[in-house]
Order: C-alpha cells, then sequence, then structure tokens
C-alpha cells in the first residue's frame, strides 16, 4: 500500500497537474464551456418539448406546432455548440500567449464557416447545416481553432501585423493587426478545402470522424473504455489532482457529441444511438461527485461518531446531493488516504457498470440528450435525463451501492478518529 501511495503521489499527481495545466488542453477544456450555457439552454427548451407527458406533447403539437418552434430553438441554442467552441478554443489559446483573443476567435469562426461542408439547394442557394453546427462539427472546430490560434500568434509575436499610430483606438488597431495573419489562415484552409475536394475525402468533418472519432470513439462509447476513463479520473483525483479537468479534457468533446446526437434522435422520433454521454457520466457515474462520495456523505451525515466527522456531516452533506464534494475530498480526507483508496476508485466503475448495464438491457432508457447541470440532484437528476421515473430509481439504486460500498471503510476510518480524540480528550 506504501508503494502504491508513493507511485500515486510522487509520480501521478504532478503528471496530472502538468496535464491540466497544457496550454492547448487548458483552452480546449475553458474553449467547450464557453458553449456550456446555449448547451445549458438548449436542453431546457428539449425538456421543454419532449417531457415525458404524452398528453403536453399533444398539447404542444397541435397549438401552433409549439413543438417545431422549441425544436428550431434547441436547433439555435444546443445546435451551435460546434460553432461557439471554434471562437473559444482560438480565443483562450490566443490568449494564453498574451495575444488578442477576441481577434483570433473571430478568425476561427470564420475559418470554421469555411470548412463547413454547405447545403445547396435545387434553385441554386446555399446555407449551412444546423447538424455540422453542433455536435457533428466539434472536432472540425477544435481542430481549425487550435492551428488558427496558433498562426494568429506566430504573427503577432513575430511583429507581422499592420502597425497603427498610437493615437488610434485600441479596437482599430487591434483590427488592423488581425489583418495579416487572418488573410493567411482563411487562405490557409481554402488551400486545405480544395485538396480535401480534389481528393475526394468530402470535408474535413468526415475525415476527423475516421481519423480520430473512431479510436476515441473506442474509448468513450464503450464499457471498456469508460472503465479506463473513470478509473483515470478517480485516480487522479484521489491524489489531489482535478480529475475532470485532466481527462474531461479529452473526453467530455465526446461524450457532449454523443449527447446531441441522442438530442437529434429524439426530435427525429428515431432510436437513441449512444448509452455513453454527458448526462449519463455526471448524473450516474459520478452521483456525489468525483469518487462518487454521496454513500460517504450519508455515512458522516447518520453514522458518525466522531466528533470531527459530525460536524463535517452536517457541512459537507447537502452539498453532496448537488455533486459538490470538496468537503469530503480535502477535510476528511479521501484525497491520498489509503483507507479510502478502494472504495473511492471502485464506486464510480460499479456505477458506470451497473447504469451500462441497465439500458443496455433496456431496464433504464437512454439519455435523451438532455445536458442538466452537474449540480442537479439524484433523482430528479435521473428523470429529467432519461424522461422516465425508471432513470430516478437507476439513482437510488447508486446511492444504494455507494452507501454499502463506502460504509465499512467509514466504519475503520471513523474508529480511528474516535480513538485519536479520547486521546486527546485524556
Amino acid at each position: 500500500m506504501n508503494r502504491i501511495l508513493a507511485f500515486l503521489e510522487g509520480k501521478l499527481a504532478p503528471l496530472g497537474e502538468r496535464i491540466g495545466k497544457q496550454r492547448h488542453l487548458k483552452a480546449l477544456r475553458e474553449g467547450i464551456m464557453m458553449a456550456m450555457p446555449l448547451v445549458l439552454l438548449g436542453s431546457f427548451f428539449v425538456l421543454i418539448k419532449d417531457f415525458p407527458i404524452q398528453a403536453w406533447t399533444a398539447w404542444l403539437h397541435s397549438h401552433w406546432n409549439l413543438d417545431v418552434l422549441l425544436n428550431t430553438m434547441a436547433n439555435n441554442s444546443f445546435g451551435l455548440m460546434a460553432l461557439v467552441t471554434a471562437f473559444g478554443i482560438a480565443y483562450r489559446l490566443s490568449e494564453s500567449y498574451g495575444t488578442d483573443g477576441p481577434s483570433a476567435g473571430v478568425i476561427s469562426l470564420g475559418a470554421f464557416l469555411l470548412m463547413t461542408p454547405p447545403l445547396a439547394a435545387e434553385d441554386g442557394a446555399v446555407g449551412i447545416p444546423y447538424g455540422m453546427l453542433g455536435g457533428k462539427g466539434i472536432f472540425a472546430a477544435i481542430v481549425v481553432a487550435m492551428i488558427s490560434a496558433e498562426i494568429y500568434r506566430w504573427f503577432i509575436q513575430k511583429n507581422i501585423a499592420i502597425k497603427m499610430p498610437a493615437g488610434v483606438p485600441d479596437v482599430v488597431s487591434k483590427s488592423f493587426s488581425a489583418l495579416i495573419p487572418g488573410i493567411v489562415i482563411l487562405t490557409f484552409f481554402a488551400v486545405v478545402l480544395k485538396v480535401i475536394e480534389a481528393t475526394g475525402l468530402g470535408s474535413l468533418n468526415a475525415i476527423l470522424s475516421i481519423v480520430v472519432g473512431k479510436p476515441l470513439g473506442l474509448i468513450a462509447s464503450t464499457l471498456p473504455g469508460t472503465f479506463v476513463a473513470v478509473l483515470l479520473n478517480s485516480l487522479f483525483w484521489f491524489c489531489g489532482v482535478n480529475g475532470g479537468q485532466v481527462v474531461g479534457a479529452v473526453m467530455n468533446p465526446l461524450w457532449i457529441q454523443y449527447a446531441d446526437a441522442n438530442r437529434i434522435a429524439q426530435a427525429a422520433g428515431e432510436v437513441l444511438p449512444n448509452i455513453v454521454t454527458a448526462p449519463f457520466m455526471d448524473l450516474f457515474v459520478y452521483i456525489g461527485g468525483g469518487g462518487a462520495t454521496i454513500g460517504l456523505a450519508l455515512c458522516l451525515m447518520f453514522f458518525s461518531k466522531s466528533k470531527e466527522y459530525k460536524t463535517l456531516g452536517k457541512v459537507s452533506g447537502i452539498p453532496a446531493l448537488f455533486n459538490i464534494n470538496t468537503a469530503i475530498l480535502f477535510t476528511f480526507p479521501t484525497v491520498l488516504n489509503p483507507i479510502m483508496l478502494i472504495p473511492f476508485v471502485l464506486t464510480p466503475v460499479i456505477n458506470a457498470v451497473i447504469t451500462y448495464v441497465a439500458m443496455l438491457t433496456n431496464l433504464v432508457p437512454y439519455t435523451t440528450g438532455v445536458t442538466l447541470p452537474w449540480t442537479t440532484p439524484p433523482i430528479i437528476g435521473g428523470f429529467l435525463a432519461t424522461g422516465s421515473w425508471r432513470g430516478a430509481v437507476l439513482q437510488i439504486v447508486l446511492v444504494i451501492v455507494s452507501f454499502v460500498i463506502y460504509y465499512p471503510f467509514f466504519k475503520a476510518a471513523d474508529k480511528r478518529n474516535l480513538l485519536k480524540e479520547k486521546e486527546g480528550a485524556n
């Protein structure tokens, strides 16, 4: 056990910190987070449109086609995720280099739309498909934003830009500074577009979905891959490193994309394609927060004999119902606590297996694409995410599983702490 802890503290924790602070991964994480308000807003419209009461959905359809309007509103919020991501990643990455983030973001936005395959009508009208601006375009948005920001900052840092006199307003000066790198960026992607068209490869989205999407999809969409992602997340959290920032930087774009695919299928009345989605992870696997510590929170609230743990239970219990477990992680603590290593790693893994099997066997419906805040409490979150009472029941089962796993380890820690308190009193 000492060797394992030494490895986690000496090797894995520093590695996680370096990964979490890596410039491009940080920009990726923060850029996608800029799109989250739209994702949550769109999910609100989807939830209203597809609320699991047949009389309600029939009423919406029969009154001015409100269901169609709500779907349009979802497409103009949730469905613009890739568009905002293209801006956000370039903005954050350029900002990290000390260059003008908004200018880089706007140029990246133009480059992304340039690379998005258009729709052509018989009368010659051309448009941009909603699907490519949402989840389907997420890979292209990430690649275009990264390349755009790197080209932009190279020109600015090398002073290859149009300089304006000192008296010119800063906004105007930055616009002229962005002119040369902007021309280069759009020209570069125009050349890439023509090469793709000449080789018959389809589009940048199609290429990336094969080259990047399929390999990562083997991890993000399967039970063994989910097992690995959850295991790494828990190990990083156990070391005191934010596992969500490290693992989520790579996996969240895929899980959000899968949620969007379920949303689109739900709206079209088709079979939902994905079990593992962002709500699957946030509301079922990590119930109670990193390490799925909601069971430990219940132990602290109702079964503590140590005065310290009783107090901690009062402080941490309610936040844990909203998946906020910072007090438990660092005050109990679970971080680098040898007693808690096994349940902290094991519980979310078991949650993932139970949830995956329950959905695979149709005991519980797939998540419908409604992306709820990760702080949504159990029962409510399960019902809204799946559109079924069975989702709420599954969350109750997962809370019980978390409690059963954590309880014996908690008792050992509580007993040890109680002895320390008695020795201190004596």
